[in-house]
């Protein structure tokens, strides 16, 4: 089973928000481009003041406040009752009109029809059945609305997917080289998004990672892609080694190029009902 949608996996990711703010912290303080990402995410979904804006995977509501300065009500969900905590808090304590709810994709709380658009951010490749949490997504959301389903190209983070090989291999172990969203890149998602919704637009954003220093890149990939190994050990214990080795690595291409470039291409599949 892929890593991301194996539940004890996914537990140990999200049951609160710490690994996710790192790879969060990175994409704000490295990436090439200079413009708010979750800003880009939200002129694809154009929400207007007042309409009721669906949350779905909602982590710990980084993006409400974006949402609420637009005049949108919340309604967020996530199968994770750490991050809904989190979420709830963040809410109570920043006034946001967000209702916080607690369901897996594939079966939403939600009547039909009752939203005016959805989000579904980097969370699809985590989802077993896609295809019923798309048609889910659809179902929720009226006549006239808009999706948004938001994810990563399968070579996203490739020098990253390339070091980690490396290291494990110097270890005698096997990297999984895969993209760790094998299941839902901009690529392979495509066909599984426009069996349900022909009319889907793809839009596009080219961007890239500019890691000054090896201990930034290695937070990054200590976050997730350090465990993605055919044949890793359960506790955990060749983790230490990888970062070692990976730090050494990383480094040298530092020293050579003054920082770690490293591609980024994401990307949002829009629809309109």
């Amino acid at each position: 089973m892929p890593l991301v949608t194996d539940r004890s996996y996914l537990h140990y990711q999200y049951a609160d928000s710490e690994k996710l703010r790192i790879r969060l912290d990175a994409h704000r303080l490295y990436s090439e481009r200079t413009d708010n990402f979750m800003e880009w995410v939200l002129d694809q979904l154009d929400p207007q003041p007042g309409e009721r804006i669906a949350d779905i995977g909602c982590g710990h509501g980084v993006y409400h406040p974006c949402l609420a300065r637009r005049g949108a009500r919340i309604v967020a969900v996530d199968a994770s009752l750490g991050m809904l905590a989190e979420t709830s808090a963040a809410a109570r304590r920043d006034a946001l009109p967000v209702l916080a709810l607690q369901s897996n994709a594939e079966h939403l709380p939600l009547a039909d029809g009752c939203c005016d658009r959805l989000m579904a951010n980097h969370m699809l490749y985590h989802v077993p059945d896609k295809i019923a949490a798309l048609r889910e997504m659809g179902r929720v959301v009226k006549a006239g609305g808009r999706l948004v389903f938001t994810t990563n190209s399968a070579d996203n983070g490739a020098r990253m997917t390339q070091l980690h090989a490396e290291a494990a291999a110097e270890l005698g172990l096997h990297a999984d080289s895969r993209s760790l969203i094998a299941d839902f890149t901009l690529e392979s998602g495509e066909p599984l998004v426009r069996s349900l919704f022909p009319n889907a637009e793809l839009v596009i954003r080219n961007d890239a990672f500019l890691f000054p220093t090896a201990d930034a890149f290695l937070a990054y990939y200590a976050s997730m892609r350090i465990d993605a190994l055919m044949d890793g050990r359960a506790d955990g214990s060749q983790r230490a080694a990888l970062i070692e080795i990976v730090g050494r690595k990383a480094q040298a291409i530092i020293a050579a190029e003054g920082v770690l470039r490293m591609s980024k291409a994401v990307g949002c599949f829009v629809v309109e009902k």
